[in-house]
């Protein structure tokens, strides 16, 4: 049973209601983001500070690699919207409302960002003239077609947004560690495989 504190903590009635599928499509997406994110950083650092020329196929080849995992949020981030359509959380209960409101804001934000990050990944590659490969099986066509003079606005969009969505993951994670070590409730161990 949740504990709470005198203010009234930030328990969730049927915290234990997430099924295995919203904690595995949870897990996954945060997997395939942190991942994503690394590789991007370490490839995107490779082009900007430059490589030698036995560093250009590790170049290519964390480019490449970070495309393949990036585009796969886009078939898991729908997929996951529509099961969440479906599937509402359990409600959030002793919280003052202005906690519930920066709590639906920062889902939202979360959400909006894992479509534009890739979005802006893949709509860059297209006016760089780059396919774009999807877990490494099949590439999909290009968005928008090659633009040469656009690309420094996306290439920013992009940089911009990843950060956003670093940021945003960052607190993510940092509250459900207050809830779990300060406010002692049940809000990550919902999202938690059950202990037998």
């Amino acid at each position: 049973m949740a504990s709470t504190t005198d203010t009234g903590t930030l328990a969730r009635q049927g915290s234990r209601n997430f099924n295995a599928t919203s904690k595995c499509l949870h897990w996954l997406m945060a997997a395939i983001i942190v991942v994503a994110w690394g590789v991007g950083y370490y490839g995107g650092a490779m082009l900007h500070y430059g490589v030698s020329d036995g560093e250009t196929a590790q170049k290519i080849w964390a480019i490449t690699l970070h495309k393949s995992i990036a585009t796969t949020t886009l078939f898991l981030i729908v997929g996951r919207i529509i099961w969440r359509a479906y599937n509402r959380p359990p409600e959030l209960t002793d919280m003052p409302a202005i906690m519930k409101t920066a709590t639906h804001l920062g889902h939202f934000l979360l959400y909006f960002l894992m479509v534009a990050v890739p979005l802006s990944g893949w709509w860059n590659s297209s006016s760089a003239g780059y396919a774009i490969p999807v877990a490494g099986l099949f590439t999909i066509p290009g968005l928008g077609g090659k633009n040469p003079e656009l690309t420094p606005y996306l290439v920013l969009a992009h940089f911009y947004l990843s950060w956003a969505l670093a940021l945003v993951v960052a607190g993510h994670a940092a509250f459900a560690l207050k809830h779990h070590f300060i406010d002692k409730d049940e809000t990550l161990t919902a999202m938690l495989p059950k202990k037998d």
